[in-house]
C-alpha cells in the first residue's frame, strides 16, 4: 500500500495539488472525493488505483505524462489484450470484500490455475502467449460473471 501512496502523491505534486503539511489540499479533497477516507494511505488497493487513473488521466490532458504504450511481442499477449485482463482484475477486487488482497498476486495466481504458468507476481503475464491471453480473458469473464452473481 505504501507503494500506491508514493505514486499517489508523486502525481498530484507534478500536477501541483500538494500543500505541504495540509490535508485540505486539493489532492486531500480528490481523494477524499473519490473514497470517501480523509488519508491517501487508508483507500483499498482498488480505490487507490482509481485515484491513480483519475491523476493519471489529469496528466495526459495536461500533456505532463505520456502513458507507456505496451510494445506488441510477438505471439504474445497483446498490450489490448493485458490492458482487458488487467480491468476484470480490477472488477473482480471491487466486488470481492477482501480489501487486502493483491490484484498482482490474484491475477498470477488466475494465470497459473487456467494456464498453467508460474508467473512472477510483479508482471503476471508477462509469460502469456496471445492464445493463452485469449483463455485467460474467457476464464476472467466466467469468474467476474460468477462473482457477479454472487453479489446479488
Amino acid at each position: 500500500m505504501k507503494e500506491h501512496t508514493r505514486r499517489l502523491y508523486a502525481a498530484a505534486s507534478v500536477l501541483g495539488l500538494v500543500e505541504r503539511g495540509s490535508l485540505d489540499d486539493n489532492f486531500h479533497i480528490l481523494v477524499h472525493r473519490m473514497t470517501g477516507k480523509y488519508h491517501v494511505s487508508d483507500p483499498t488497493e482498488t480505490e487507490a488505483g482509481k485515484v491513480e487513473a483519475e491523476l493519471n488521466r489529469m496528466l495526459v490532458s495536461q500533456g505532463l505524462y505520456k502513458p507507456k504504450q505496451r510494445e506488441d511481442i510477438p505471439d504474445m499477449m497483446t498490450g489490448k489484450q493485458q490492458a482487458k485482463a488487467w480491468a476484470m482484475a480490477y472488477q473482480l477486487a471491487e466486488l470481492d470484500g477482501n480489501k487486502n488482497a493483491d490484484i498482482n498476486q490474484r491475477l498470477a495466481g488466475v494465470v497459473r490455475k487456467t494456464l498453467g504458468i508460474t508467473a512472477p507476481p510483479d508482471n503476471p503475464l508477462k509469460w502469456v502467449r496471445k492464445n493463452d491471453g485469449i483463455r485467460l480473458i474467457e476464464a476472467l469473464k466466467k469468474i467476474l460473471a460468477h462473482a457477479k452473481k454472487n453479489k446479488k
